[in-house]
């Protein structure tokens, strides 16, 4: 594994972005996502059958869960700094599994985090 996808590089990709649907394409085999990331996708309101079309997709990716390691982690990044939970969490799964988090939020993620990835620049 060498990528971990923010939430809302899968809502682009889900929305049809040629960019980053060209990006997940070609990284597919080495991105994971992490539970949280799954949960806030899944969270918009799709009718039965788009949410059936993402879960599949979802499922594409190896999916790591929130450990004991992961909430410590993120325990210690909100005492440096104030960063929404569910970006904290996600944060924190790229830190403790060394990867790399594709996100076109660097903004929120960079006081914490060297290892961004924003594929809308170049």
């Amino acid at each position: 594994m060498t990528y971990l996808l923010d939430s809302n590089i899968i809502i682009y990709y889900l929305d049809g972005d040629k960019l980053i649907y060209d990006f997940i394409e070609t990284n597919k085999t080495v991105s994971a996502i992490s539970l949280i990331t799954y949960y806030e996708v899944l969270n918009y309101d799709f009718s039965e059958k788009e949410e059936s079309i993402v879960r599949a997709f979802l499922n594409e990716f190896e999916m790591i869960d929130v450990s004991r390691d992961i909430m410590d982690r993120a325990l210690e990044n909100r005492k440096n700094k104030k960063i929404k939970m569910a970006d904290n969490f996600i944060l924190a799964t790229a830190q403790i599994f060394g990867l790399e988090l594709v996100t076109r939020n660097t903004k929120d993620f960079s006081p914490f985090f060297d290892r961004l990835i924003n594929p809308f620049e170049k």
